[in-house]
């Protein structure tokens, strides 16, 4: 067992933990209330198949900001 600190309202995970589960930056944790002084938690990481959905979802437009006029565009390559 291994025991941790609860600070300004976040629960520290010690190294050792992060590197036994192999803890990412940005994985999901679920947490389950057990009694009143207990509970469980849940390494929640996605799937290959949905980190490529959410990267599809959420993908950044690809291009220029704003509408070029062609002058523009060729004035750098001239």
């Amino acid at each position: 067992m291994v025991e941790t600190t609860y600070h300004k309202k976040k629960i520290y995970v010690p190294a050792e933990v992060e590197e036994k589960i192999g803890l990412r930056e940005g994985d999901r944790l679920a947490l389950a209330v057990l009694g009143k002084k207990s509970f469980k938690v849940e390494l929640k990481r996605k799937t290959a198949e949905e980190q490529i959905v959410d990267a599809l979802t959420n993908a950044r437009e690809i291009g220029v900001p704003r509408g070029l006029t062609r002058r523009e565009i060729y004035e750098d390559i001239g």
